[in-house]
């Protein structure tokens, strides 16, 4: 008994590459092939909690784990297998085969959920799998301007679940609880999508999800521990910080290969619901409220060429119509270019993106051009990955939404030191350039993980 509850434990542990290691774009809405069929005991739903596998390990020799950290959480989860099928099934094996594919926040792709129960009883009923990724993180921050206050804070925590629901239909959910200060949280259903990918060229979504504006904002969501840096490029800022692009939408999208032989085309068209109605600075997709009867349109094409492994160029276009809280303001046509280069394999990583946002007044007024970009790159020395980040953001004062932002910049430098699989310390010092503000130094040392 103890040997299957082993093989079961070690069958529900598949492997995960670094996070650094490969990026999928936009991972809030390509969906992953489907795996083999798996042997399921019964018809009760089942809860799958992944473990990624140290960086650089095969997925095939996940039967004897090297480092301790893992180690130690197979042999907790096996505990636990072993007491359930006592319990539930004393006398039943269960055969599971590995699938080491990667999914949204490089986590693993889910094994099929529409299997039949055992061969045995081919009209089992469907028994749908669950599979829930945790992450978390807290920092010191120390800042020189007036009036901030240096200390600990808790950052943000992040619940990601997924569900195979048949051959090609699945289910994302994300939600988040922020800390404020005074004690307080800020609770957010940050994706919540249904998604239909009958074949490569086709995955359609219909939902709450991260816009294909650029690549950063689908190639990273909520769990910082994925990102290099303590934080997110000024222009993809979300949350505590301002934002200029909108972040998230609420509406249909489909993306898909685009057959290209070596070039690796692909596309993505996005239909929803843009900023939130009333808009304002920090106005973010309503869950419920159209306030116009104009949704906003995005597209995007980017290329993976084989030619040279880890490499992506992509441009995308999105438009929408914001309508003010202010009524003695026009509504404004939003029009946002965005550009990327990324070349990112395990040890090297190099990313630069440049946007170009326009608010144009309908019937009276001068457009307001908005643009930013940024460059960064880090390279691995092992479990240490020293990186720069050069950032540039400039609003200008005839902007509607943003002008108060102004011009920002500067550099920020840091290391990351992934201490365990699963756990990462990342030390990092920014200077900031503001022209509406004071001018700003900050050291950050943040400890991000998942469980």
């Amino acid at each position: 008994m103890h040997l299957a509850a082993r093989a079961l434990c070690l069958a529900l542990v598949p492997s995960i590459a670094a996070a650094q290691a490969e990026t999928r774009y936009p991972a809030t809405q390509q969906a992953q092939p489907r795996s083999a069929a798996v042997a399921t005991p019964d018809a009760s739903r089942y809860l799958v909690v992944a473990c990624p596998t140290p960086a650089g390990t095969p997925s095939a020799s996940l039967g004897q784990p090297t480092d301790s950290a893992t180690r130690a959480l197979v042999a907790a989860l096996e505990a636990s297998a072993a007491t359930d099928a006592s319990m539930a099934h004393p006398a039943r094996h269960a055969d599971q085969d590995e699938h080491g594919d990667h999914d949204e926040h490089a986590h693993d792709a889910l094994r099929s959920a529409d299997e039949k129960g055992s061969g045995e009883d081919p009209d089992a009923p469907f028994a749908p799998q669950f599979k829930i990724h945790l992450f978390a993180d807290m920092k010191y921050a120390a800042i020189d301007t007036v009036g901030s206050r240096n200390g600990f804070s808790l950052g943000q925590f992040d619940l990601f679940g997924r569900s195979e629901l048949s051959d090609a239909l699945s289910v994302i959910a994300e939600a988040t609880l922020t800390a404020l200060p005074r004690n307080t949280f800020s609770a957010h259903l940050e994706r919540l999508m249904l998604t239909y990918s009958p074949t490569d060229l086709l995955s359609a979504s219909v939902g709450r999800y991260h816009t294909g504006i650029g690549y950063y904002n689908t190639a990273y969501h909520h769990g910082t521990w994925f990102q290099t840096a303590t934080g997110r490029p000024l222009m993809y800022n979300i949350d505590g910080d301002i934002g200029v692009i909108p972040i998230h939408t609420l509406g249909v999208s489909a993306t898909g290969a685009v057959p290209s032989g070596s070039l690796g085309l692909h596309y993505l068209a996005e239909f929803g619901s843009g900023r939130a109605g009333q808009a304002s600075a920090a106005g973010t997709t309503q869950p419920a409220l159209n306030d116009n009867n104009t949704p906003s349109m995005n597209g995007a094409l980017w290329i993976r060429p084989d030619a040279i492994d880890g490499l992506q160029l992509g441009v995308s276009l999105y438009h929408d119509r914001l309508t003010f809280s202010d009524t003695s303001k026009a509504r404004n046509d939003e029009t946002i270019a965005a550009a990327h280069i990324i070349y990112k394999t395990d040890v090297l990583e190099l990313m630069t993106e440049g946007m170009l946002m326009r608010h144009d007044p309908r019937g009276a007024g001068t457009a307001s051009d908005s643009h930013g970009y940024y460059a960064q790159a880090s390279r691995r020395f092992g479990s240490v990955r020293p990186y720069a980040r050069m950032d540039y953001l400039e609003i200008p004062k005839t902007d509607p939404l943003f002008a108060f932002l102004g011009r920002r910049f500067g550099p920020s430098v840091g290391v990351r030191y992934d201490f365990q699989p699963l756990a990462a310390l990342k030390l990092q010092t920014s200077h900031l350039n503001q022209t509406t503000r004071p001018n700003m130094n900050r050291f950050d040392a943040q400890v991000s993980f998942m469980f």
